[in-house]
């Protein structure tokens, strides 16, 4: 069992940065780069023929580099020997490893690999310095625990809620237009925020909308009563029953969409669909959102 030591902790795989680790070693975090800071920008630009400037569109963010060097103290030296196998077996280039960062305020994670050598300098008998970097292709930093929200697709004719905006989609209006919505709190800072959203029949051409920004997933398929649609707002990928991608059968009018800071609502459409006479209670589709507020 570990014994924090000072802020932040660094959690990276099995081993801890800013601990006393359970075999004794004093893990000293000493400089950070890369983490506290905004990911790199990939501006995209071209330089203008016979004028001054650049032609310029919005840029891109790159993927987050993260290193963090310091010093371990151990009590003896075949301790510190052991010490160093552990903090090398702790990252490598061809795994996902979660790197946890505890501050004061917030708990963030991201997803790394292993992108340079883990660096080792011997300091006496007993200490080592070291350093280690690793690379996250999503440069997001996510809090640690993830939110969901559900609602369901009435089957019955409902009154719905009034929204102060016009759309060419009746809401609530009954069974071939029924709605209902998930509200996510996006409590970061970064523009583009992925979810994942679950759907679960029976319903006839699900639709799952991005209210404030108008733009909604449709898909042209019937999910049977057993069946469920897994949509990644990452990846843009949509499995049927966590296998065959449906992307393709989503309509021509359709865009994906990402969260955005502040409350986000996500409604949910379609048509009930006919269960199995068999089945009771009649069974609801059903959506699920998931989320992690992210930061930049």
């Amino acid at each position: 069992m570990s014994t924090q030591t000072a802020t932040p902790l660094y959690r990276l795989g099995t081993w801890e940065g800013n601990v006393t680790d359970a075999w004794g070693v004093d893990w000293i975090v000493e400089a950070e780069d890369g983490w506290s800071s905004s990911p790199p920008v990939r501006a995209l630009t071209e330089p203008r023929n016979s004028t001054d400037g650049a032609w310029g569109g919005p840029g891109l963010y790159g993927p987050r580099v993260v290193t963090l060097s310091g010093r371990a103290v151990a009590p003896d030296r075949l301790t510190m020997l052991a010490a160093k196998d552990r903090i090398k077996a702790a990252v490598n280039p061809r795994t996902l490893v979660q790197l946890v960062v505890a501050e004061d305020h917030l708990t963030r994670v991201a997803n790394v690999r292993m992108s340079d050598q883990v660096a080792l300098t011997d300091e006496g008998s007993f200490a080592f310095r070291w350093a280690l970097t690793v690379v996250a292709a999503d440069p997001r930093r996510y809090a640690a625990t993830p939110m969901s929200g559900t609602t369901t697709l009435p089957a019955s004719l409902t009154a719905g809620r009034t929204y102060s905006r016009t759309y060419s989609v009746t809401y609530g209006a009954g069974a071939g237009g029924s709605t209902g919505s998930v509200y996510i709190q996006q409590d970061g800072d970064y523009d583009q925020t992925p979810a994942v959203i679950v759907i679960t029949g029976p319903v006839i051409n699900p639709q799952v909308e991005h209210v404030a920004s108008g733009r909604e997933l449709a898909f042209d398929l019937t999910l049977a009563y057993d069946e469920t649609l897994t949509i990644d707002l990452k990846t843009q990928v949509a499995l049927l029953n966590g296998a065959a991608n449906q992307a393709y059968r989503i309509t021509a009018t359709s865009a994906w969409w990402m969260l955005a800071p502040g409350s986000n609502e996500i409604a949910f459409r379609g048509t009930p669909g006919t269960p199995p006479p068999d089945i009771t209670p009649t069974p609801i589709p059903q959506m699920t959102v998931t989320a992690s507020s992210a930061w930049s």
